[in-house]
């Protein structure tokens, strides 16, 4: 992608190019941060196993996130990008930190209420996570520990939201790298945490844990989340960006008001998210290990959209906010054209080779005896069901985007709602059906099918102002990734290989090979569609 050249339709000279240079640089700090992130999930899956105990850690851990993602994700999110933007670009930096650090205070006086009441009823939030299981004394020993985890991880709550504000000031200002290399941070904390907890419980802990390694879980994914959210935040201060704090004055700001109004409906749009990952945490969590599956299958599925498909989307917002603010219908649709094509080309064969690779994958990826024999089937299947959607959930992300720089937060909370309330009824009806295996596999087509359909609506609502993002370089793109999955899969049945090293190799081997394949036949055949606009785009970014 970083190949784009000058006068891409839709920026002026040099945009593109500007804009692919701030793609390959998050994308390079994307793909050490998802490393990191998957070793973080297999020394988890090592450690706590494919089990009861490691559903607990995981759901436990999840619920902060859940909770953010229902009440303040939306409000301090993408949605300040523009505003941030807007401001910064007339030089009015005072003033762009009293609106952030407004927004903040704001957030972090509701949230501390959320966080309270929280760790009171943290009781009854175990309950609700351990529903799903069927065994009465298993499931009472799993509201114990999770009760006491809980009481340390709601907190989370507002540490995302520090990072969150500090994430999208520095994305205005154009800073992509820092923040998808923050992560690294939680994963050395967690590694280091779950090591020691391994030495304290031994090799294959139960849910009836003494005090000190309940603390050492504890602590270890709130210091986890404190180092991750530290990284964004000390990088905005050096760079010389005040937070100016202060709620009696950010709620007389009538700029602040107006945003908080905007994001109301942009943190519908993350419930829709929260609802997905509530209801997957619920019906996995009916599978002994299903919940640790489900979160390993989804690091690996958001592995490559973070190194190659969110950087797109990242970086080519600020410019889409631009040109939305100077009314530049043309170079709008011209950049979001680029950003589309661009996404199909990365994400359609990547989605192919998941699929036809799920199972070796998560074979070279199970380790440890308390992982059980099961488990790399396990896995493989929550895979399975995720990794088709790759292409739906990136561009969901893109649209909402779009209609972001548009001013528009009310179109994409109603298609988020409306397609995670159809893909939860999917997985709590369908997932319920089946055990095992399958039911992961249900509980990823589930999320799949819900960014499809809100992909979808987005499309067609946002249509008359964007114009057409689909073209014959996409069809061509979808046939290239199916002929690339189907002999991914073919030589990896070839080839057969026995034991996790040779596993490993195999999957190098084929994949580099299908990867080199693939963009020397994508040459052969007109060049990669995100490097190659066509014609009439060339025109409409000239008017």
């Amino acid at each position: 992608m970083s190949g784009a050249p000058d006068g891409v339709s839709g920026a002026p000279d040099g945009a593109v190019t500007s804009i692919s240079r701030s793609v390959a640089g998050m994308g390079a700090a994307a793909a050490v941060s998802r490393a990191f992130g998957g070793l973080r999930m297999v020394v988890i899956a090592a450690v706590l196993g494919t089990t009861y105990l490691g559903n607990t850690f995981q759901a436990s851990n999840s619920v902060s996130n859940v909770l953010f993602e229902l009440l303040a994700a939306g409000a301090l999110s993408a949605v300040l990008v523009p505003t941030f933007v807007d401001l910064l670009g007339r030089g009015e930096q005072r003033r762009a930190e009293e609106v952030a650090g407004g927004v903040l205070s704001i957030a972090l006086v509701g949230l501390a209420v959320v966080t309270l009441v929280g760790m009171l009823l943290a009781p009854v939030l175990a309950r609700i996570l351990t529903s799903g299981v069927a065994d009465a004394a298993v499931a009472a020993d799993q509201r114990a520990l999770a009760t006491f985890l809980l009481r340390f991880f709601i907190p989370q709550v507002l540490l995302y939201a520090i990072g969150a504000v500090t994430t999208a000031v520095l994305h205005a200002r154009g800073s992509f790298a820092l923040t998808s290399a923050a992560p690294i941070g939680n994963t050395v904390v967690v590694v280091v945490a779950l090591l020691v907890f391994r030495s304290m419980a031994g090799v294959s802990p139960g849910l009836d844990l003494s005090t000190g390694p309940r603390l050492c879980l504890a602590l270890g994914g709130t210091l986890g989340v404190a180092a991750f959210i530290g990284v964004p935040a000390l990088g905005l201060r050096r760079s010389g960006f005040r937070l100016r704090l202060g709620v009696r004055r950010a709620v007389g700001d009538r700029d602040v008001r107006r945003l908080l109004r905007l994001s109301g409906w942009a943190a519908l749009q993350h419930s829709g998210t929260a609802i997905l990952l509530a209801a997957a945490l619920v019906v996995a969590g009916g599978v002994a290990g299903g919940v640790v599956a489900y979160q390993l299958a989804m690091v690996v599925f958001l592995a490559p959209y973070g190194i190659l498909a969110q950087p797109i989307h990242t970086a080519v917002l600020p410019r889409l906010a631009r040109h939305a603010s100077a009314g530049d219908d043309a170079a709008l649709h011209g950049a979001l054209r680029w950003a589309a094509d661009a996404m199909a080309a990365v994400t359609v064969p990547v989605a192919a080779a998941l699929v036809a690779l799920s199972l070796p994958i998560m074979r070279s990826l199970a380790f440890g005896e308390a992982a059980g024999d099961r488990s790399p089937e396990l896995l493989a299947g929550a895979l399975l069901g995720l990794a088709v959607g790759v292409p739906a959930y990136g561009g969901f992300l893109l649209l909402t985007r779009a209609a972001y720089a548009l001013g528009d937060s009310r179109t994409p909370a109603l298609a988020s709602l409306g397609s995670a309330a159809l893909g939860a009824t999917v997985m709590v009806g369908a997932g319920g059906q089946v055990t095992g295996v399958a039911r992961l596999v249900v509980v990823g087509l589930a999320h799949t099918l819900a960014y499809a359909v809100g992909g979808l609506v987005l499309a067609v609502r946002l249509h008359p102002r964007v114009g057409s993002l689909v073209d014959l370089a996409q069809v061509r793109t979808l046939g290239l990734a199916a002929v690339l999955g189907a002999g991914l899969w073919a030589g990896m049945s070839w080839w057969a290989p026995e034991g996790r090293l040779m596993t490993m190799v195999a999957l190098t081997v084929l994949v580099g090979a299908g990867a080199a394949a693939y963009v020397v036949v994508q040459q052969a055949v007109g060049g990669f569609p995100g490097r190659e606009p066509a014609g009439e785009l060339r025109a409409e970014g000239a008017r």
